[in-house]
């Protein structure tokens, strides 16, 4: 066998070998930056959260004013930046690793005058900051026990909630405010839902629609205490009064995880109370069963049927197609 190192070209992928030869394959390449894979070809086709087809949008509806949902969609993976070397590695070059997880996240501000897209923005962001800098995803699946997982995600929410409230104090906005967040962390085939108020996460499976979440709202209350009936609540005023959010004056907060294995061919949806109250379970589930069409365009095909339904509220969904 030859000893002579592979070239690769920027964003280019070579065999997988050991992690020294590897290395020293790719920083043997030619002059000029760019991406460079460490991960081979068999790796990212062999992770169906890797090659998943993934897409979000949001909307701010046909009646409100200005858009007080937020999403995010993001691959969590390693790198590592050259800045300079002896060897052939020109500085600005990025090593780039096989995406270890993805996150999604969408989020459902509650408050006026411009509070309720800032403590969405703001639970967002610490729950981003959190999977970057302190989630312990780049361990592997034997190095990290889902105990650590929803311990350090329960913690990062108590600190979003923190953020929130040290915010609306600085900027002297309403103290009331606060945001739903329903979070979906994916290290294949593991999904970990993080869940407060009441955005919703679907998954359709062999054709039967699932909603994976429960409302975190006065109407479901009642519905658990047996004062309502699931179709009473799907009418009351009440099903629009949350009893769970981050931020806000209380420092209760109920945290809801749930954990189950993802296969092939699934699709979870996440999505804001601005989709399931204009489209109903049965019209969702019969866009998301049109696999001919791109994740993209449900998405635009879901918000469109909303805001075509009246659109009384921002509407947020992030669709992936495992």
């Amino acid at each position: 066998m030859s000893d002579t190192p592979e070239t690769p070209s920027p964003g280019g992928t070579l065999p997988s070998s050991s992690a020294a030869n590897r290395t020293l394959k790719l920083l043997a390449g030619p002059g000029g930056l760019g991406l460079r894979s460490l991960a081979d070809a068999g790796a990212i086709a062999s992770n169906p959260a890797v090659i998943a087809d993934v897409f979000g949008a949001t909307d701010a509806g046909r009646v409100r004013a200005n858009n007080q949902d937020q999403f995010l969609i993001a691959a969590l993976e390693r790198s590592l930046l050259i800045e300079g070397s002896s060897l052939p590695a020109d500085a600005g070059t990025r090593l780039v690793d096989t995406p270890q997880a993805r996150i999604m996240i969408v989020a459902d501000g509650i408050g006026g005058h411009g509070g309720g897209e800032v403590a969405s923005a703001v639970t967002i962001d610490a729950m981003a900051h959190y999977c970057f800098e302190t989630m312990p995803w780049v361990q592997r699946r034997s190095e990290c026990s889902t105990d650590e997982l929803v311990s350090g995600l329960q913690q990062a929410v108590l600190t979003a909630q923190q953020r929130v409230r040290r915010v609306a104090k600085r900027k002297a906005l309403d103290s009331d405010l606060g945001t739903t967040l329903t979070m979906a962390y994916v290290h294949w085939p593991d999904l970990l839902l993080i869940h407060v108020g009441d955005s919703r996460a679907y998954l359709l499976r062999d054709d039967t629609l699932f909603r994976l979440t429960v409302d975190h709202t006065l109407a479901q209350r009642m519905v658990d205490e047996h004062m309502m009936t699931p179709q009473q609540a799907q009418r009351s005023p009440l099903s629009h009064v949350l009893v769970n959010a981050v931020g806000g004056k209380s420092d209760a907060i109920n945290v809801e995880l749930r954990q189950l294995p993802l296969q092939l061919e699934d699709q979870l949806l996440l999505c804001t109370d601005g989709l399931y109250d204009m489209v109903d379970d049965d019209a969702i589930a019969a866009m998301l069963r049109r696999t001919d069409r791109a994740a993209s365009d449900v998405v635009n095909d879901l918000i469109a049927a909303a805001n075509a339904a009246g659109g009384r509220d921002n509407v947020t969904a992030v669709l992936a197609r495992f």
